[in-house]
């Protein structure tokens, strides 16, 4: 049970001092959507003797209308929040703009926040820090609509001191962020609608003004009981824990239960499963964070983990155990101080986290190093950016390096094995919650874990206290301990939670400061030094606590090792009497007596009565015996009490006669029969009970053999299964290392595709995209996820998922063009994506721009209607060029005096054509003076190979052809010679 980051005063739950300041504060904070939310709570909310304070996320340089929009909507006075303003009741205090509030001694402290710096602002979580610190159980904490996770660990702070709190139903808020992320976090009393948040914070106030708090009596009645269910449900033992820490927790359930009295609470429990799982999770509230109070970690990490790592040899293990773990905050705040050392001294060694909770819910969550957004206030950038995985959500995951270097268990610090050879054990604001008696243990378990060099850091409110011979302070301010060279008993080790209390080791007034004495009560002492009978007080294992006035003639010291039990130390005549009143008391629970003598010298035995009543240690619980030696006297001292009668200085006792020493002897001789004939019962008592005690070690002899075997098989299974795991695991790495050469190899080639394309599953959302496609269609890296609908808009409202989802459903490739809204035209190509067992996992986008291709085919088309239109009379070959002086028309006479197809000169350069035969400096340069001027020109000669006619020279004119392209000039050239004359004779 961990409780971290309130002061123990408020963990307790402390009320404010005076009663008259005994109201609730109720501290309400929001942020995105949260102006309804605030309204409809206010409205709700009568005069009932609370005060709220309202802590609304707004932007630094707004002026802020909100106490106006409140004070329309709420009953109470409304008023904006000021530096030192004392908090009343049935008044609203709303936060200023670019300002931070607190609450110290009932007054609201207004602070700007500091500008910059790396830590995020998180005024919720502030105020209600301050919050639980000021007002503890009268603190009430309302987290509403909101974006983000500010006011989760506020409300975590105010439940751990005794408040409660309260969440907006995420169903009714318009921003459900803030309320789920408090929800997440289990620090949520209730989650309401902003009405029936007012109405039960109206319950609450006014229930607790009429209710009368249990008394320390009630509670102590019923707290054996309580605790006994506890610890049948969960194993948690009470007993050990301060009895105000667990009253504070039981005062707090039955306030949220409307329960008056103590009994019928422990009904409810009984009857209710659910009602006694809370109650356990109020006892074991965890509330922890990163680096902590700041300062001592600045010190572990500056001075005493360097001085672990320079004792420390390369490849040896520095080995730190964090008990009471709550949500492993701590414990990976020490692995990163660890590592940062490391890397910067560049010494190799090994890191051996051990962090342990009695709570396996908290084990559980620290086990997953899952956090959320808001530990951005606790930890720098650099360190979220080293040592933690953002997640989609915002929530921010331990690296595995440092989850790899922590063994995080379920733990109780009493009763289970601790860590041993540890170089620094952590363990802040535990002992403060536990009795003296087992922080006595808990230290000395702590001190056998450690090693002589080592160290141990306690929380700012804790101590070694009676521990001081076993630890030596080294920094009074921030709690760091070395331990000293003493040797603990092992007994001081068994301590376990469950059985009955432990004895304890001393008075109960050893080591408190003693009290001054009245006057009566020194006169009391005396008398009692003087007339009361000696006696003893003895453990239930018979172990000597406390003397008691004079008690050497009945206790003597044995020789050989010093002992404290009282069976060792009694006078032989005095020991069967005295083991049997013992034995009787035990056993009955009520006071015996016994009658024996005791040997005085020569004179024989004179009569003594002993007295055994049972008792009850204070503090603990534990059970004691009071023994006390009565002798009887001749005379009467004052009050009727016992005197021994005088006798004279320097006087002999008086020899007894014959007659009598014989009857005394026989008495003697009686009495020692009785002790043997007791003893030969006890031994053949024993005797018989060592003889079943063998047997049955025989037979769990047999059945240890057996299980052995058992192990013997299971040892080989597991080996062979080793084995096993060890070839799956080799072929895995293998599998590893193929995947991520296949992935770098995917990656390399979509980065070299100049395409845009497009992955995409069988949900029809993005996986993967080429750089082309990210600058072509406008996609950025957190598209990946997405749905591919968000493309359409590029393609015109195409309907991309239409096409994707029937390429996928027909297995088959789609391809169709279309033009998108930059105006280009594109091939759309849809192909389904199969994996290498042809399963379809999703499909393939591929656009392919096909713009020059489609105005290619339009200035054919156009140069065909024009042709046909003007050109079809012209009886001699015609040819039209394009800028490029490629070919892109010619008429069919050209075809049949050339001898030529189509498909041959259409698309090619002018000049290649006829064996190269129209390649021609003349030509060309009148054709460039046409293109660029316009300038027609006629009559350039040349000669080519005409078939069945040899080389014959021809005259060649050319002009630019208007008004058919306007992108791109077109010339018509028209050749004439002796073909075209005989042709037109023909």
């Amino acid at each position: 049970m961990t409780f971290k980051d309130v002061p123990p005063a408020h963990l307790e739950g402390a009320a404010p001092a005076n009663a008259a300041e005994s109201f609730f504060i109720v501290g309400i904070g929001a942020s995105a959507g949260g102006l309804d939310a605030l309204s409809a709570l206010l409205k709700r909310v009568k005069i009932d003797g609370a005060a709220f304070v309202v802590v609304q996320h707004m932007a630094p340089t707004q002026k802020s209308m909100l106490t106006q929009l409140l004070g329309r909507a709420s009953k109470l006075q409304v008023v904006t929040a000021e530096d030192g303003a004392l908090v009343k009741p049935n008044f609203v205090y709303v936060t200023p703009p670019n300002a931070e509030l607190s609450m110290v001694d009932g007054s609201l402290h207004v602070n700007v926040p500091s500008a910059g710096g790396d830590r995020i602002h998180l005024p919720i979580d502030s105020f209600f820090g301050s919050l639980a610190r000021d007002r503890g159980a009268h603190a009430i904490g309302v987290v509403m609509s909101g974006t983000g996770t500010d006011g989760t660990l506020g409300l975590i702070a105010i439940k751990a001191a005794g408040g409660i709190t309260f969440v907006q139903d995420p169903e009714t808020a318009k921003f459900d962020g803030m309320p789920r992320s408090a929800l997440e976090s289990g620090a949520a009393d209730f989650s309401l609608s902003p009405e029936a948040i007012a109405d039960e914070v109206l319950n609450i106030s006014e229930q607790s003004s009429a209710r009368p708090r249990a008394s320390a009596p009630e509670f102590d009645q019923h707290l054996g009981a309580l605790a006994e269910l506890i610890k049948n449900a969960f194993g948690l033992d009470l007993t050990h824990y301060k009895p105000n820490t667990i009253q504070r927790r039981l005062q707090r359930r039955m306030a949220l239960q409307r329960v008056d009295r103590v009994a019928d609470y422990l009904r409810l429990c009984q009857g209710d499963a659910v009602e006694l799982a809370a109650l356990h999770r109020d006892l074991l509230i965890n509330v922890t964070g990163f680096f902590r109070d700041g300062e001592p970690f600045q010190l572990l990490k500056s001075e005493y983990l360097p001085r672990i790592i320079e004792r420390k040899k390369d490849g040896e293990s520095i080995r730190i155990w964090v008990p009471g773990c709550a949500s492993g905050e701590e414990v990976y705040s020490i692995g990163i101080c660890l590592l940062e050392l490391l890397d910067e001294s560049k010494r190799d060694l090994k890191i051996q986290l051990f962090g342990t909770d009695v709570d396996a819910e908290a084990v559980q969550q620290a086990r997953r190093g899952l956090y959320p957004k808001s530990i951005e206030s606790d930890v720098s950038p650099e360190r979220l950016r080293r040592f933690f995985l953002k997640t989609e959500d915002g929530r921010f995951q331990v690296s595995r390096r440092l989850r790899d270097l922590a063994v995080l268990s379920t733990q109780n610090l009493c009763r289970d094995a601790p860590f041993s050879r540890l170089d620094l054990v952590t363990c802040r604001n535990l002992l403060i919650y536990l009795q003296p008696t087992i922080q006595r243990k808990v230290m000395r378990i702590l001190h056998y874990s450690l090693l002589p060099t080592g160290f141990l850091l306690l929380g700012l409110a804790e101590s070694a206290g009676d521990s001081s011979e076993l630890f030596s302070l080294l920094d009074r301010k921030n709690k760091f301990y070395s331990t000293k060279h003493v040797a603990v008993a092992r007994k001081a080790l068994d301590v376990e939670i469950g059985g009955p209390p432990l004895s304890p080791s001393l008075p109960a007034s050893f080591g408190s400061s003693r009290p001054v004495l009245s006057l009566a009560q020194l006169a009391d002492r005396k008398i009692l030094d003087q007339y009361a009978p000696p006696g003893v007080v003895i453990s239930d294992n018979l172990e000597v606590l406390y003397f008691r006035g004079r008690t050497t003639p009945y206790l003597e010291q044995p020789s050989g090792q010093a002992t404290h039990g009282l069976l060792k130390m009694v006078r032989q005549e005095l020991h069967h009497s005295l083991k049997q009143a013992i034995e009787q008391s035990l056993k009955t629970g009520e006071v015996t007596t016994a009658s024996a003598r005791l040997k005085d010298g020569k004179s024989g035995f004179r009569p003594l009565t002993l007295v055994v009543q049972p008792l009850l240690e204070p503090e603990t619980k534990a059970r004691c015996l009071l023994i006390l030696f009565q002798e009887a006297h001749a005379g009467a001292g004052p009050a009727g009490l016992d005197e021994p009668a005088p006798r004279a200085a320097g006087a002999q006792p008086a020899e007894p006669e014959p007659d009598e020493r014989v009857r005394l002897m026989a008495q003697e001789l009686t009495l020692t029969k009785d002790y043997l004939q007791s003893t030969i019962e006890e031994v053949e008592r024993t005797n018989e009970d060592l003889k079943s005690a063998n047997e049955e070690l025989q037979s769990s002899n047999e059945e240890l053999q057996s299980t052995n075997e058992e192990l013997d098989t299971s040892k080989e299974e597991l080996q062979s299964t080793n084995e096993e795991l060890i070839t799956l695991n080799e072929e895995l790495h293998s599998r590893m290392r193929d995947l991520s050469a296949s992935n770098d190899d995917l990656h390399n080639v979509l980065l070299g595709v100049d395409r845009p394309m497009i992955i995409v599953d069988l949900d029809l959302r993005i996986r993967r995209f080429t750089p082309s496609a990210e600058k072509t269609l406008n996609l950025v890296p957190t598209d990946v996820g997405r749905s591919v609908v968000q493309i359409d808009s590029f393609l015109g409202g195409h309907g991309i998922e239409k096409t994707v989802s029937q390429a996928i459903k027909t297995v088959s490739t789609l391809e169709q063009e279309i033009q998108a809204v930059n105006g280009r035209w594109y091939l759309l190509r849809v192909a389904p994506y199969k994996t290498l067992d042809l399963t379809v996992r999703g499909a393939t986008i591929i656009l392919i721009d096909i713009e020059v291709r489609k105005r290619r085919a339009e200035l054919v088309q156009a140069v065909d209607q024009y042709a046909a239109e003007f050109l079809a009379a012209v009886q001699h070959p015609l040819m039209i060029l394009n800028g490029e002086l490629s070919i892109i028309w010619v008429n069919s006479l050209y075809y049949a005096t050339f001898g030529v197809l189509r498909e041959e000169i259409v698309g090619t350069r002018f000049a290649s054509v006829s064996g190269g035969g129209w390649a021609n400096a003349a030509l060309e340069k009148a054709l460039s003076e046409t293109i660029s001027a316009g300038k027609p020109f006629r009559r350039v000669e040349l000669e080519l190979d005409i078939p069945g006619r040899g080389r014959t020279p021809i005259k060649v004119g050319g002009s630019l052809i208007r008004g058919v392209a306007e992108e791109t000039p077109l010339v018509l050239l028209s050749v004439e010679g002796e073909f075209t004359e005989r042709g037109g004779k023909e």
